[in-house]
């Protein structure tokens, strides 16, 4: 990944594995990509949670991704 694209925005949603009656998901915006990642890395600690990003380019980043980047 580009450094440049570390300042770029980002959405982060995270997803919940709990049963159909949680509230959906919502996109949460940040100013850059390396914000929403630290935000990411947050939700990565609770296995009820999937953080997933969606780059300004339109990259797509699974919550195993961000495992790998993260650590």
């Amino acid at each position: 990944m580009e450094t440049e694209a570390l300042e770029r925005p980002a959405d982060l949603t995270i997803w919940r594995t709990l049963p159909a009656s949680s509230p959906l998901a919502q996109p949460e915006r940040y100013d850059t990509l390396r914000e929403a990642l630290a935000a990411a890395k947050g939700a990565l600690g609770d296995p009820s949670k999937q953080p997933w990003i969606i780059t300004e380019e339109g990259e797509i980043l699974s919550p195993n991704w961000i495992r790998t980047y993260v650590n």
